[in-house]
């Protein structure tokens, strides 16, 4: 049983902490805790690689990777921005092409890049979920206090309270997609969502008695930014970093990938080279300055982007970093 698993990653995570901010005493406590499942939690379907050092090479672990929205507010899913972003020769192409803006093909081609990345993924790292059975809606999932809507093109609220499960056919994980609306998630939709995840979609996924580790959360800074850092206050990744750090959930400890100069950062970790030469390859192409996208990001994320998004080796200073930082709370 999952739950009788060592957990190895908790007690690595429990030693960096302990020396960052001095919990010896309760890291020294938490090893003998046996937790069996970690949730990872991002707003878009592109943003798994920020908090990817903690996700890799995690065999200890059953992980649920929870996806927010589905990217349908992307500008690259119009016709000048398709035209802008996929470049044929180079990367493969969106699945369905997309029509529109908020259109049900770009946010289907959305979701199937971020399946596809951790299909991708899973070729490099044996313990990534990545061999998914075909994907299953649940029915509804409670929503008492109405805090679910999405805002597209009008001012409408949509309500969707299903989600699709993707459960990882060799048992090291699962995703889970909501679709709480791209540009517009609040921070009780985040709260909601963690709660349907841990009350009812991570007990059916592994046990009723499983054990949570702890909550990973996506990359965000605030207005203004950290010095020396990527900026990035998009309100969804804001949503997320202020209800994980405001709110506990009560799973373990509650994380989100920041920057080193967040006053608030305690934890430190490095996606490993292979993990990020997996991710961000190029081919050089004979004769041609150009590059064959052949990375699970660069391949499958390069058509919302007019070349493919870069990875800063050391450092933060692109979205997208293998020095990860982030802050604690709730150990």
């Amino acid at each position: 049983m999952r739950g009788q698993r060592v957990a190895k990653w908790v007690v690595a995570v429990a030693s960096i902490v302990a020396v960052t901010v001095g919990l010896g005493a309760i890291a020294q406590a938490r090893n003998t805790v046996e937790p069996s499942a970690v949730i990872y939690v991002g707003p878009h379907p592109d943003d798994e690689f920020q908090y990817w050092s903690l996700f890799e090479d995690r065999a200890d672990v059953y992980s649920v990777v929870v996806l927010l929205t589905r990217g349908e507010q992307t500008g690259f899913c119009s016709p000048e921005g398709l035209e802008a972003g996929w470049q044929p020769e180079l990367e493969p192409a969106p699945e369905p092409l997309p029509e529109a803006q908020y259109s049900e093909a770009c946010a289907e081609a959305r979701v199937n890049s971020f399946v596809n990345y951790f299909v991708d993924m899973a070729d490099s790292d044996a313990t990534v979920p990545g061999r998914f059975a075909p994907v299953e809606t649940s029915a509804p999932v409670p929503d008492p206090d109405g805090v679910v809507c999405r805002i597209d093109e009008t001012d409408e609220c949509l309500v969707s309270t299903t989600v699709d499960v993707y459960r990882d056919l060799d048992d090291r994980g699962a995703l889970l997609v909501f679709d709480l609306g791209d540009g517009d998630l609040s921070e009780a939709e985040v709260a909601w969502a963690l709660d349907s995840t841990i009350d009812t979609f991570v007990p059916q996924l592994v046990s009723d008695d499983v054990r949570i580790a702890g909550i990973v959360g996506s990359y965000s800074t605030p207005e203004g930014g950290y010095e020396g850092c990527f900026a990035y206050p998009h309100p969804d990744h804001i949503a997320i970093d202020d209800t994980l750090w405001a709110t506990d959930f009560g799973a373990g400890f509650q994380a989100a990938a920041t920057c080193a100069t967040d006053p608030r950062r305690q934890l430190f970790d490095r996606v490993s080279d292979a993990a990020t030469d997996a991710a961000f390859a190029t081919e050089p192409i004979e004769g041609s300055t150009d590059e064959k996208r052949t990375g699970a990001h660069t391949a499958n994320f390069g058509w919302l982007h007019g070349t493919y998004y870069p990875v800063a080796r050391h450092g933060e200073s692109e979205l997208f970093h293998q020095d990860q930082q982030f802050w604690v709370r709730y150990w």
